[in-house]
């Protein structure tokens, strides 16, 4: 007898049980997680709930809640809204996989620190964090501070109208801050990276119309750490209107193989680019350092010098600068200096004054000069 064909029977009763088992097609993760996946992306609104399960459809309703919720990997949305919070960070990432804390954009996410009662956005001893397109106004005292906490990067971030800093670190290495715009810090600097911090780059900013310096860097050797801030880059950024108060708009103590390059230093009030020991002791003052392509100026009346290299600032390279001084002239240094230090293709200017460079211990350049090994 022949047997009969009956794969065709078998593959329809197939179909039939795959179309109405209630099998679903599996769709692309949408950041809320597949069926087999957790969400890796959750969301915050001023209209949110923290009972809600922190999905784009029902968010979470308080900043902090879900950062205490984050794990490595996980990216945090900040819906449009203005925000009251004070908030402290203590959830680390990994090298491979980052907590991203972000709004929408800096125009629609606001975190407003006018009720905070000292930093706005504290990030403590967490590290592999990623901040952007929020804006950060009104905080007492800084309106985002990293303390112990490292590899963090800030960028396209709006930092405002803050108490004492903008963005303050202290020991704290590896920060980056791109791509943002920091003004109005009242009684300090725009970015202070503090306490012995190591390889912060400072890169692509808007930094103005702070009280006292545009960006610092100072290791403060009497506060613990090793009291150096090494391998640290400053560039392209755009710095002025800074110092009405004192303060050069690129400030630098005990700074060491650092590299600042590419900056427009421009109508400042006080120094332009200074490297010093911040009176800690000359053996505390900046080395090596690459000042190369940067341009400082002032208006004709106003500021000191556009360069300033003190206090054991030994073993630069300074190379390819403009240096308009004001006030005072283009560049300043201590004669100790100048046996270390390596100098060629700078323009240098003041206005209505013979004297453009100063060199202390008594002598003065009438114009320029321009050698490999000063004081050869």
């Amino acid at each position: 007898m022949k047997k009969k064909r009956i794969f065709i029977p078998i593959l329809i009763v197939m179909v039939f049980l795959v179309v109405f088992s209630g099998c679903k097609v599996k769709t692309p993760d949408d950041g809320n997680g597949g069926d087999d996946e957790p969400p890796t992306e959750f969301f915050v609104s001023t209209n949110g709930s923290d009972s809600n399960d922190g999905s784009r459809n029902t968010p979470w309703g308080t900043i902090q809640y879900a950062l205490d919720q984050l794990e490595p990997g996980h990216t945090l949305t900040i819906m449009p809204g203005s925000y009251d919070e004070t908030l402290v960070m203590s959830r680390s990432g990994t090298a491979d996989k980052k907590i991203h804390i972000k709004g929408q954009s800096y125009d629609t996410t606001l975190l407003d620190g006018s009720n905070a009662d000292r930093d706005l956005f504290f990030v403590e001893g967490a590290d592999y964090i990623e901040i952007s397109d929020i804006t950060i106004s009104h905080a007492p005292r800084a309106a985002l501070r990293l303390s112990y906490s490292n590899h963090i990067e800030i960028r396209d971030c709006l930092i405002a109208n803050n108490g004492t800093w903008g963005i303050f670190t202290d020991f704290s290495d590896d920060t980056t801050i791109s791509n943002c715009d920091v003004y109005g810090s009242e009684e300090e600097h725009g970015i202070y990276i503090s306490n012995s911090s190591d390889r912060a780059i400072i890169r692509n900013n808007l930094v103005h119309h702070n009280y006292a310096s545009g960006i610092q860097i100072n290791a403060d050797p009497s506060m613990g750490g090793d009291g150096i801030s090494s391998d640290c880059l400053i560039e392209n950024n755009l710095v002025y209107e800074n110092g009405w108060g004192g303060g050069a708009a690129i400030n630098l103590a005990s700074v060491r193989d650092s590299i600042i390059q590419n900056n427009i230093v421009v109508y400042n009030y006080a120094g332009g680019i200074a490297a010093w020991d911040d009176g800690q002791g000359w053996q505390w003052g900046c080395k090596n350092l690459t000042i190369i392509h940067n341009t400082i100026y002032f208006r004709p009346t106003q500021g000191r010098w556009a360069l300033s290299l003190k206090n054991g600032s030994t073993g630069a390279a300074v190379y390819n600068n403009i240096l308009a001084g004001g006030r005072r002239g283009g560049f300043e240094v201590n004669s100790n200096v100048l046996v270390e230090i390596e100098m060629d293709y700078n323009i240098y200017y003041r206005f209505n004054s013979a004297f453009v460079v100063s060199i202390e211990g008594g002598l003065h350049c009438i114009w320029s000069y321009s050698c490999r090994r000063c004081g050869s």
